[in-house]
């Protein structure tokens, strides 16, 4: 785990110096996994979401049901969602499903900071 809060938190790092204001879970709950109130954790993400302009979703080659939920909510929400993967990591069949249909976008990682300050323009 300690790596892939560094490697998290360097992209967070990213997007906080770009002056976008950022909500993880995992860094809200000081990386450990909420299993002390599923509901109340579930109903944070909903609320942050629908505060949310723009849902950046973190991709790797394990998808994460969490994840999967987010992007769901922030489809159904009408907010703006970019999927964010490693080439090596191919999309799953309906995040690809969703990119085609216009309803989401994607950018590579690692991003650059103009390359993902361009995109979170928009």
């Amino acid at each position: 785990m300690p790596e892939y809060k560094a490697w998290l938190e360097d992209i967070l790092s990213v997007v906080e110096e770009l002056g976008h204001t950022v909500f993880c879970a995992l860094r809200a709950d000081q990386y450990r996994i909420n299993n002390i109130d599923p509901a109340a954790a579930f109903r944070l993400d909903l609320e942050r979401i629908e505060a949310s302009d723009i849902l950046l979703a973190l991709m790797t080659d394990k998808p994460s049901a969490g994840v999967q939920t987010e992007i769901g909510v922030a489809v159904a929400l009408k907010r703006r969602v970019i999927l964010a993967h490693a080439p090596e990591h191919e999309l799953g069949y309906f995040n690809r499903a969703m990119q085609q249909a216009g309803t989401i976008e994607v950018i590579g990682l690692p991003f650059d900071s103009d390359e993902l300050n361009e995109k979170l323009a928009g």
